[in-house]
């Protein structure tokens, strides 16, 4: 089954709630606004949405009428809700969903300004970002990378990387995937650069406190990542412009990357704010 899948809901209510309840709690589908930063590969509606594909969702059973006008609309299928949705993740699988939303051979840096600013947990979430867009992503991160996926990682290739489960064309690997670039084929590398900020990285990941004055030193694009001591009306001050995301702390995101469920443990809300975030860095517009 396809975890973590970027979609839309377009139905009536009720209907909506229950099937965006079911989708993200039972499937583990992000469920995405259709005009927002993390751009759904599929819908479940009652209608054609835009050219992308869609299945079709009754409440109820469908009619032999319903059904044979919702196909000729486009729909990949149909299907009675709730008795036949269990099989939304099996017509999902035979529906090419891949989008490609980087150029081939680029490459994102994350430092933090201090260890344990969550670079790790952010390389992952932008990797997963880019995999569920339909880009082949790489992640590379300390020795303990591997260790963030757990058993959602298998060995793939010459033993350089690991493919990470779930989240299709995702792998990660340890730093001495870094050395060996050509063992991997792909889309785009997202590199976990630790406390390492040099003129090459991308963003740079700090907590919202003393330490912003040290990413303010600097003109890369910040991420400030959790809430306290400093409140957000004092981020812009300390920065001396305005992050381009601030999110919120949780130590669930990290119990569930020991878990390995990096990156599907980021909420929808969060990814969309990092996806708005990569946007405004020059060179990654999409």
């Amino acid at each position: 089954m396809i975890d973590d899948l970027p979609v839309s809901v377009a139905l009536p209510a009720p209907l909506d709630a229950e099937v965006v309840a079911w989708v993200e709690g039972d499937l583990g589908w992000q469920v995405v606004d259709a005009g927002g930063s993390l751009a759904p590969v599929l819908a479940l509606a009652d209608a054609p949405q835009g050219g992308d594909p869609w299945i079709a969702i009754v409440d109820g059973v469908p009619g032999d009428v319903a059904v044979t006008a919702l196909l000729t609309a486009g729909a990949e299928d149909v299907v009675g809700w709730p008795d036949d949705r269990e099989r939304i993740p099996l017509i999902a699988t035979r529906i090419d969903v891949h989008r490609r939303v980087a150029p081939r051979g680029a490459r994102l840096e994350i430092a933090g300004v201090a260890g344990g600013v969550g670079t790790s947990t952010l390389a992952l979430a932008l990797g997963g970002l880019l995999a569920w867009g339909g880009a082949a992503a790489l992640v590379v991160g300390g020795d303990g990378m591997l260790a963030l996926v757990g058993d959602a990682g298998r060995r793939a290739g010459g033993g350089t990387h690991v493919a990470v489960d779930g989240v299709p064309r995702l792998s990660v690997a340890g730093r001495h995937g870094a050395t060996a670039p050509a063992a991997w084929s792909g889309d785009v590398v997202v590199v976990d650069a630790g406390t390492r900020v040099t003129p090459s990285t991308t963003l740079v990941v700090a907590r919202p406190d003393g330490a912003l004055r040290r990413a303010a030193r600097g003109d890369h694009p910040v991420v400030v990542n959790g809430d306290r001591p400093v409140v957000a009306a004092d981020v812009r001050r300390l920065l001396g412009r305005p992050p381009i995301a601030h999110l919120p702390w949780s130590a669930r995101v990290a119990r569930a990357a020991v878990a390995g469920r990096v990156p599907s443990a980021l909420p929808g809300r969060w990814l969309r704010d990092l996806g708005d975030g990569l946007r405004r860095v020059d060179g990654w517009a999409r």
